[in-house]
């Protein structure tokens, strides 16, 4: 994540920073990537076809949460 502030005056920021932004987590990424790739290699079209359906609404929701966030709204219940 090389442009993110390595430093935050936030804890919760600074965590989330420490977490998601080191070379521990670039690793897992990576090698959760190579899994998905062999995986992928021998899904038939069917299975596929539910994979990708799962994984866009997945990134539907990241999308909504982010946004959420980005538009300060409360919690709608």
């Amino acid at each position: 994540m090389g442009n993110i502030q390595q430093d935050s005056p936030e804890p919760l920021y600074r965590g989330w920073i420490e977490t998601y932004g080191g070379e521990e987590f670039a690793e897992i990424v990576r090698a959760v990537l190579l899994l998905t790739d062999r995986v992928g290699q021998s899904l038939a079209a069917d299975e596929e076809s539910k994979i990708i359906e799962r994984f866009v609404t997945t990134a539907r929701y990241e999308w909504m949460f982010w946004d959420m966030g980005y538009r300060k709204e409360g919690w709608p219940v």
